[in-house]
């Protein structure tokens, strides 16, 4: 809800500058509110609530109740954005509250785990993933930090840090193959070797991290951005169909495998979303051809008679079944992304602009406006 409408609402907003985008995102985001004060010790926000007054606030059973880093931890530009524009100071508070959670709190290798207790904030596994349940939480350490002028110089902090974790503990080669991929972190010196497609947001962020001076350029992070977004490409033109599977494995001597459970395909954005930020890095037009190649793929195989697209259940075979789904991040982040690899660059210029993790972008805050937001807090 935060991440797609809300955000979908604020860029609306602030591409129309019609106030009733903001209005409405305002109004949705206080419907919200009741859930940070379900653990009021810790202010963390239940996973799933209601709308229709009945205030229904719950975890999921299958986390053992516990909260989900990507989910507390991915709605700070959202808030504080809404936080910057209505003067409401406790949208705010709400989501800086989450960050101060997980700050300087005991974690491995200078990464956060998958899930943490909304009760007594503890880490309930020692589980690190750029993949699924923690993705976003990273991007949005960056682009907080981007947002407000560069005005939380914890952000900055917690990302280098973040990044230097990964780099040393997660970041793997595969050989003979030498396909570079991040693999989930279990334990010191244990990690499980798969690369899920939501990780290929990676290369993208560690690009616009490049870009705006984050990460010095020169030791060997562009070569990691890249070879980490060769493996995403190989991942479409590995298949018979030229789509990606939901998940790469790395088999017994490290050669790449595509179980069967995981030969799906959701449509996902992430590499669509990397090509476009590695590419204006690089200027580089290999990538601008990976972006038309995968088009294409999608176009002749998801692509349903009436126009739509949907998901499949199988890219290795000929033709898939299709699922007769087409889940909202296709429009807002994969058709989005893919149209930008071909837009020219000052269309939403990097300096101005971060897109949320639903491609949905927002305007950085105006220099010596951003107290606006910070006194809000």
């Amino acid at each position: 809800t935060v991440i797609r409408i809300i955000g979908g609402l604020l860029s609306a907003f602030e591409l129309s500058r019609e106030a009733v985008f903001l209005r409405k995102a305002e109004e949705l985001a206080g419907l919200m509110m009741y859930s940070f004060k379900a653990n009021p010790e810790t202010g963390v926000p239940c996973t799933t609530i209601s709308l229709d007054g009945s205030r229904r606030c719950t975890f999921p059973t299958w986390t053992q109740r516990n909260a989900i880093l990507a989910e507390f931890g991915t709605i700070q530009l959202e808030f504080k954005y809404l936080a910057h524009h209505t003067g409401r100071k406790e949208f705010w508070e709400v989501a800086e509250r989450q960050i101060r959670n997980v700050r300087g709190r005991t974690q491995p290798a200078g990464l956060y785990p998958n899930f943490m207790s909304p009760k007594t904030l503890r880490w309930t596994t020692t589980k690190v993933s750029m993949g699924a349940l923690a993705d976003s939480f990273y991007e949005y350490l960056l682009k907080q930090w981007l947002l407000t002028q560069r005005t939380e110089p914890y952000l900055r902090t917690m990302f280098d840090e973040a990044m230097l974790g990964m780099a040393r503990s997660m970041v793997a080669r595969s050989t003979p193959s030498e396909l570079v991929y991040i693999a989930d972190y279990v334990s010191e010196g244990k990690l499980v070797h798969k690369m899920d497609h939501l990780a290929c947001f990676l290369p993208g962020t560690i690009a616009v991290a490049l870009h705006h001076g984050v990460i010095p350029r020169g030791e060997g992070h562009e070569e990691v951005a890249e070879g980490i977004l060769k493996t995403c490409i190989d991942m479409y033109r590995m298949t018979p169909s030229g789509i990606a599977p939901e998940i790469l494995s790395l088999g017994p001597g490290n050669t790449p495998e595509v179980r069967r459970n995981d030969r799906h395909n959701l449509l996902r954005p992430e590499t669509a979303e990397s090509l476009y930020f590695v590419g204006l890095l690089t200027g580089k037009p290999r990538y601008r051809r990976a972006a038309w190649d995968m088009f294409a793929a999608f176009r002749a195989g998801s692509r349903a008679s009436d126009g739509a697209y949907t998901s499949l259940d199988d890219v290795y075979a000929q033709p898939s079944r299709r699922r007769d789904d087409m889940p909202t991040f296709w429009l807002a982040e994969t058709l989005k992304y893919l149209f930008l690899n071909f837009a020219p660059p000052t269309l939403l210029p990097l300096d101005g602009w971060v897109f949320n993790t639903e491609a949905h972008p927002l305007r950085i805050f105006p220099r010596g406006a951003e107290a606006a937001g910070a006194a809000a807090a």
